[in-house]
């Protein structure tokens, strides 16, 4: 019986590349044209394209009159669109990024007609363990994907991949690519294309994908497919589509495999591009908190309040990011001119969503019924009750002040700073100011704390004493109520006071050689790696009660290029800049490094020191935590066996990273550093990757890379601006518990990262934010601090809280990012009876609707995500 070749028509249309995606979408505009006349012309049958939507929403806003012709072709089974976005990274990118990329190409998608309901992600740089139990969550139960398979997990074709929730999806791994088809129309060689794509193949169903980057319409297909089917005499091939494929791999018995896919056996996997344009990366993790645990939470007390929900407004900033957080665009393996179109968008959406907080904030604060001068609210997006040490700026006519709460009593705080600024019409001269109308800011670290999704008043008012800025102290160590930090002859040594122990050289520096490209870091060929301590600093110390911090200001020494690092020249100066911070009440001993790069063609790694070796790391991942070997089994033979990378334990993190033993968890805790490895004897140091600085999109022939360039391999692409000489700013911190605890961890990190909004009732100072200056009205009903409910959930991680567009109210999700099961008391409560009913994570129903005021969350699975959809 002959074996059935399913030839898939399609082109992978990258957003953006090495070309800008302005560039792209002129052709688009006229490739759009090509495909919808040959599939109404019947010159072809099926057309897929690419599987992500942010392509035909830009195609619409040009020509919205093709709406028609185009929902027709989709309606008909012709044209395949959908469901994504964009073709998103899986690795860097926060799960609920990827849930709202697909959930934006869905909607759009059913517009048009209908998705193709297949995870279709072709070019991904590795698979995230994460991505069944998402595709489950939306009701895809079918994947697509190339790169990052292991051949020591299974060397098949077609498999079952399952999460470790048991959610399970069809696996289809094009293991030659998404244009190995392009051979069925440029080669005669017909039995050499059907034993390549037969290998590993399970039954007698194969995939022939034709297709390839910005890929015009093969109007001869039928013609080769004819060809090739008078050739051979064991095949044969018919246009299809990737449904009519897995309705016949479905009925295939098939084995099932679990875990991620970063694997370099099959195919490149560009194991260190989370480093790459380290500026871009740490703006989307920026935006990802903003969004996720501020802006959604906090519209959605606004609309409770009365303020209207702008969902319109919050698809638009998540359809730039999703566009950032497309495969090569997260990346950063990208021209210049590409990469400068990435930051504006990341600009955009900045400026967006800081603003919706501005707002709202301000509104909420205006509109109370109570409402005095000076009176200052601090928000807490988060469902739960939050006591923390906060910075605020207040501004004030007197100079001396004193903050009280809502009972009258007087707080204790630091003054970090006081600067006397100017309200009045400039002058010219400053003599010639009006005196009466200076004002001053203070900077301020209070201890505060505000209910779940609510908010809290202080006061402030004059003080007939003195209160002053804290002042520089003349000692070489900073403490708080967990740890004391000192430094000694070059070195920072840790004391931990709970356990009583002491940590030598906790933290240090190093720079070695970069002669790798935007895809991968790879040492120089003539390389010196250099220890970057801090011996010789100039210190300052500055001790409150609630803050305290160390800075140490100094040089390092640094090659300039390659040719000076082979030749152990080192002239180029780098001054730096290390705070270290530790606030009252905290676990998290917090650094902040500032440096001015302008060295060239090299990688700059925080090193931690740990007091005990491991085998493993353990970080986050999308909707779970993955357990990592320190040291790749095949480090050594891997260019023996055919590998196609050298396969270092260089590792991707969201925010977290952790180590521990039965006695000891340290974790780094990061925001927007991606990438890190465990190096040195028995792995006893942690390397957070900080930057990489290369100045080409794709280079040849590297140590860790050997062969073909990456990207384009035909032309060298410098990219000056991916060498990063600007000032860069790497925030990071240290937390010691004796356990480790992966639910803890991930509400540590938020405690650690997300700032409380805040909002001061004055008309002093017109520009403490840019919308400020404008005039507003207040409500017409009058609003007073609410009771929302509230996240009583130790076992779990809170991933997300926003509005369900189907039923409206509020959708609460939660996961279980244990590899065990979850049988604890977990619950959501409110003051009031609530409806609920839990739904998938497109906000569909799964169950009855109930009432109570506190909703049992119930037993979760290893890895299990549940979403509570309620309304009060």
């Amino acid at each position: 019986m002959k074996k059935k070749v399913h030839v898939i028509h399609h082109t992978h249309w990258d957003l953006e590349w090495y070309f800008t995606h302005n560039e792209s979408f002129v052709q688009l505009a006229y490739h759009l044209d090509e495909v919808m006349s040959a599939l109404e012309n019947n010159e072809i049958s099926y057309y897929l394209l690419d599987g992500q939507m942010s392509i035909l929403d830009d195609y619409l806003q040009s020509f919205p009159e093709q709406k028609t012709r185009l929902k027709k072709l989709v309606q008909a089974g012709k044209l395949w669109i959908g469901p994504w976005y964009t073709q998103t990274d899986e690795l860097i990118i926060s799960g609920e990024s990827i849930v709202r990329n697909l959930t934006l190409g869905m909607e759009l998608a059913e517009e048009l007609g209908g998705y193709m309901n297949i995870g279709y992600l072709p070019d991904s740089f590795g698979q995230s363990k994460d991505m069944p139990k998402i595709y489950q969550g939306l009701g895809i139960d079918r994947t697509v994907f190339w790169r990052g398979l292991p051949q020591e997990k299974t060397r098949d074709r077609e498999f079952y991949w399952q999460a470790e929730d048991g959610s399970k999806v069809l696996a289809a791994n094009i293991k030659d690519g998404y244009f190995v088809g392009v051979g069925l129309i440029h080669s005669d060689q017909t039995q050499e294309l059907m034993t390549q794509i037969d290998d590993g193949a399970v039954g007698q169903h194969l995939v022939l994908p034709v297709g390839g980057d910005q890929r015009y319409v093969d109007f001869n297909l039928r013609e080769r497919i004819n060809f090739y089917n008078q050739k051979l005499s064991d095949y044969e091939l018919k246009e299809s589509n990737y449904e009519e494929l897995f309705s016949e791999l479905e009925k295939e018995e098939l084995t099932t495999i679990e875990g991620e896919f970063i694997s370099s056996s099959v195919s490149k996997i560009h194991r260190s591009i989370y480093s790459s344009r380290y500026d871009h990366k740490y703006l989307n993790d920026k935006l990802e908190r903003r969004m996720i645990y501020q802006v959604e939470p906090l519209v959605l007390m606004a609309e409770k309040l009365g303020i209207a929900n702008k969902q319109g407004l919050i698809d638009r900033i998540w359809k730039l990011l999703a566009k950032n957080q497309a495969h090569d665009s997260a990346g950063g393996c990208n021209s210049d001119k590409t990469n400068r179109i990435i930051r504006e968008r990341f600009i955009e959406a900045d400026q967006l969503s800081y603003s919706i907080v501005d707002y709202l904030t301000r509104k909420i604060s205006e509109s109370q019924k109570k409402v005095c001068d000076h009176q200052v609210s601090i928000f807490n997006t988060l469902p739960w009750e939050v006591t923390k040490t906060v910075k605020i700026n207040v501004s004030t006519e007197f100079e001396d002040i004193q903050l009280k709460n809502t009972a009258g009593e007087a707080l204790s705080f630091d003054v970090l700073a006081r600067n006397k600024e100017y309200s009045g019409e400039i002058r010219r001269e400053e003599a010639a100011q009006d005196p009466y109308k200076y004002y001053y800011i203070h900077e301020l670290a209070v201890e505060v704390t505000v209910p779940a999704l609510s908010f809290v008043n202080y006061f402030v008012e004059e003080s007939q004493q003195s209160s002053m800025v804290i002042s520089e102290d003349k000692q070489d160590y900073i403490e708080n109520d967990y740890y004391k930090l000192s430094y000694k002859k070059g070195q920072l040594h840790l004391f931990d006071k709970k356990m009583q122990q002491s940590y030598d050289n906790i933290l240090s520096f190093e720079d070695g050689g970069d002669e790798g490209d935007t895809y991968d870091y790879s040492p120089a060929h003539a390389d010196r790696v250099f220890d970057l301590t801090l011996t010789g600093s100039k210190r300052k110390a500055f001790c409150g009660e609630h803050y305290q911090e160390l800075i140490l200001t100094g040089t390092w020494d640094l090659p300039k290029d390659l040719k000076e690092r082979a030749e152990g020249i080192c002239q180029q100066t780098q001054d730096y800049e290390l705070k270290i911070t530790l606030k009252k009440g905290s676990k998290h001993l917090e650094c902040h490094l500032t440096i001015d790069n302008q060295a060239l063609d090299h990688r700059m790694r925080a090193i931690i020191n740990l007091p005990f070796a491991h085998q493993y790391s353990y970080t986050d991942t999308p909707f779970g935590t993955v357990k990592r070997e320190a040291e790749d089994p095949h480090l050594k033979d891997w260019q023996d066996i055919g590998w196609r990378e050298e396969p270092t334990a260089i590792y991707p993190m969201l925010k977290w990273v952790n180590v521990h033993d039965d006695k000891n968890s340290w974790t780094v805790f990061a925001k927007g550093i991606k990438e890190y490895q465990l190096i040195g004897e028995n792995h006893r140091q942690l390397a957070l990757t900080l930057f990489r600085s290369v100045g080409f999109l794709g280079r040849p022939d590297l140590l860790r890379r050997p062969g073909v360039a990456s990207g384009n391999a035909f032309k060298y692409i410098p990219t000056p601006d991916s060498q990063l000489l600007e000032k860069l700013t790497f925030k990071f911190a240290i937390s010691l518990e004796q356990d480790y605890n992966p639910a803890r961890l991930a509400q540590s990190y938020l405690d650690y990262a997300l700032s409380l909004p805040f909002y001061q009732i004055q008309s002093l100072n017109l520009f403490t934010t840019t919308l400020k200056y404008f005039v507003s009205n207040t409500l017409k009903e009058k609003i007073c601090s609410p009771q929302n409910i509230s996240l009583k959930a130790p076992d779990l991680v809170f991933s997300s809280l926003r509005k369900n567009k189907l039923y409206g109210g509020w959708d609460l999700r939660v996961y279980n990012p244990s590899t065990q099961a979850v049988q604890g008391e977990n619950f959501i409560l409110s003051e009031q009876e609530l409806r609920y009913e839990f739904v998938d994570l497109k906000g569909i129903a799964l169950t009855e609707r109930q009432k109570n005021s506190k909703i049992n969350l119930g037993d979760f699975r290893a890895g299990q995500i549940k979403t509570v959809h309620f309304i009060d």
